[in-house]
């Protein structure tokens, strides 16, 4: 067997074996050898058939098995003499396989990626130490009394401010025509009486007519323009801007609730020292876990630019539809409409791409690493995750999610593994860290330095 390898692009390889006459005579007859003494042939007893006999009815059985046999054989050399770590196969092309005559075949094979490992231990790090002002605090209650408290009337008057509830009359035109003549469906959209708008862009019937109200007294009155693009569901509508002749009715503000002992009683605290103690320690949390990802950020930051290599193509094409899906769900679970993930599919795919070498990029240095560590993710560790993922996701089983994801569980598990293992690696590598900065003390206590 002569077994050669070409380099045809990054992390692909072509392997090509041959096998002479002589080589493929020999397997042959071993394998006529062993049809000879197990072979059915009416009349004879098992092993007493004539071979000629027997090499006339099992021949297709024979090359068929051995035509298996030879690939893998060759497959297998290849990597072992080339020492190459094959993680997808392409393109098998072969010669025709006759007992006594040359057997060749090739195969195109991505590989994992050669590099030099960059130095791992002793990265340096910034540590910032995060400190919550009572300001800070303070801010955050406001803006959570605000968003508990119920809209009133005006105890006093005063132009509309960005997030009051606001009455509006209002008649729409488009191109100058009444918007009822443009279209049946535009017909409920076309007038308003006594309409309450949310003066801000979130939460506006129509996402840039509420922040437009702002500055407007009672009875003042305005044109309010609204652009409509090319995905509205009113067709007639789409790429028109409406004119809304509006007039301010009525305003209502968001009234605060008294911090008073009923307020603390339905939050669960004693008192305002312990609902700021609250705050803060929720604030504190919050910004610690934003400070350690920083950190987790830099460390790779490092690493990778220190890193030379490039990653398997058919890995790329995989792990960027895994990502387009992750994201397609985080969308869906925040509620982002189907019709606009249609519409971002191709940004969303482009971004993908990316990440995805990168993220395959780090997954291989960090393999190297962890394998220089001895460090290891066990089947329990991975479960573990698969069911709590399931469970966020609405299923009460691992089962059942992946059968309504349309996901196979031995992918499923692979990508877990891998995303624990890098995990697990990275806090290692927080351990190894050079820590800097004010909070290096206190950093090298969290990472077990």
């Amino acid at each position: 067997m002569n077994v050669t390898v070409e380099n045809t692009g990054p992390c692909r390889k072509l392997l090509k074996v041959e096998f002479t006459g002589e080589e493929i005579q020999k397997e042959y007859d071993e394998s006529l050898a062993v049809y000879a003494r197990h072979g059915r042939v009416k009349g004879f007893r098992p092993g007493k058939a004539p071979l000629e006999m027997i090499r006339r009815m099992y021949d297709k059985q024979i090359v068929e098995g051995l035509h298996e046999h030879l690939l893998a054989m060759g497959f297998r050399q290849a990597l072992k003499e080339h020492k190459l770590n094959a993680v997808a196969e392409y393109d098998l092309q072969k010669s025709a396989l006759k007992a006594g005559e040359p057997f060749s075949f090739s195969l195109a094979v991505d590989v994992e990626p050669e590099f030099e490992l960059p130095a791992y231990k002793g990265i340096e790090v910034e540590a910032k130490k995060v400190e919550i002002a009572d300001a800070a605090v303070a801010q955050a209650i406001d803006r959570y009394l605000e968003n508990m408290g119920k809209y009133e009337d005006l105890a006093e008057p005063r132009p509309v401010k960005e997030g009051d509830m606001v009455a509006v009359d209002y008649a729409a035109t488009v191109d100058g025509k009444p918007m009822a003549e443009i279209s049946e469906k535009a017909k409920g959209l076309a007038a308003g009486a006594d309409f309450w708008v949310i003066a801000n862009k979130e939460y506006s019937f129509l996402p840039d007519f509420g922040p437009q109200l702002v500055g407007l007294k009672i009875g003042d009155s305005k044109d309010i323009a609204v652009a409509f693009d090319g995905q509205s569901p009113i067709e007639e509508l789409r790429g028109k801007t409406a004119v809304f002749a509006s007039t301010v009715k009525k305003i209502r503000a968001r009234a605060k609730p008294a911090m008073d002992a009923e307020l603390f009683k339905s939050l669960g605290v004693k008192d305002e020292a312990e609902l700021r103690a609250t705050f803060k320690n929720m604030l504190q949390g919050e910004a610690d876990r934003q400070e350690m990802a920083r950190r987790r950020n830099h460390l790779i930051d490092s690493l990778m630019k220190n890193a030379a290599l490039d990653v398997p193509e058919s890995e790329a094409h995989d792990e960027s539809h895994r990502i387009v899906y992750e994201m397609v769900e985080e969308n869906t679970r925040r509620g982002v409409p189907e019709q606009e993930i249609r519409d971002n599919i191709g940004k969303i795919s482009e971004s993908a791409k990316t990440a995805a070498k990168d993220r395959l990029k780090l997954r291989y240095l960090l393999k190297r690493i962890a394998r220089e560590e001895k460090i290891e993710v066990s089947d329990a560790e991975v479960t573990a995750v698969l069911n709590a993922q399931a469970l966020r996701s609405g299923a009460k089983t691992a089962k059942e999610w992946l059968q309504r994801a349309k996901l196979k569980e031995g992918e499923v598990r692979k990508g877990l593994r891998a995303d624990l293992l890098t995990t697990k690696t990275i806090d290692a590598l927080m351990g190894h860290a050079k820590w800097t900065g004010a909070g290096a003390g206190e950093a090298k206590k969290e990472a077990g330095a």
